[in-house]
């Protein structure tokens, strides 16, 4: 068994919590569709631009680590 790292360990409770978000995100959305009292365009209006932002922050930080990553080949 590999052993835990601090960045391994930052790194899985980021995608955990972000993964909690972008759940809660998703429910709260199918909640606010069959609503019928809601209107559908004020909804996509709102989770639109959330959801972006989530999503491109979980690929900054994936990006982020494997650009630091050190990859040092020399002999």
């Amino acid at each position: 068994m590999k052993s835990w790292t601090l960045k391994g360990c930052i790194t899985i409770m980021a995608t955990f919590s972000l993964m909690g978000v972008v759940f809660c995100m998703i429910y709260m959305f199918m909640q606010a569709i069959f609503d019928p009292t809601v209107d559908d365009k004020l909804v996509f209006d709102i989770i639109g631009p959330a959801f972006q932002t989530i999503v491109g922050g979980f690929i900054g930080l994936i990006t982020g680590i494997h650009i630091g990553e050190k990859n040092d080949n020399t002999d």
